[in-house]
């Protein structure tokens, strides 16, 4: 018996109203145009010492492989991060607490606390 190949769920895409909400859009390149004309980045904050950068962003597209909305990333960087490290989340709430307990765990990390 073959196995059945696994297929990806189709990617969905998604803008932010006014309220930083994600909406679900249906037309590729009005997404496209509103990615580039938007500001995406939420929270940066660079730790100029360590070296490393913390940067919560709006992705704007479902994931490939599930087809979950996980529309928001953290990305940890830089020397005390030893890989790119990225956090995804659901809401922009969830995505600005994540960034806030990256911050603080590196902080802790960084002052033996």
């Amino acid at each position: 018996m073959n196995p059945r190949p696994i297929t990806a769920k189709p990617r969905r895409f998604y803008i932010l109203d006014a309220k930083d909400t994600p909406v679900e859009v249906f037309d590729q390149g009005a997404w496209s145009r509103w990615m580039s004309e938007n500001e995406l980045v939420f929270r940066r904050t660079v730790l100029d010492e360590s070296g490393v950068t913390i940067t919560t962003r709006f992705r704007g597209i479902s994931d490939a492989k599930t087809g979950d909305a996980w529309l928001f990333v953290t990305r940890i960087a830089g020397a005390e991060a030893p890989d790119i490290q990225s956090y995804a989340a659901r809401t922009l709430d969830e995505a600005l607490d994540q960034h806030e307990r990256m911050l603080q765990a590196i902080l802790r990390k960084l002052t033996g606390g």
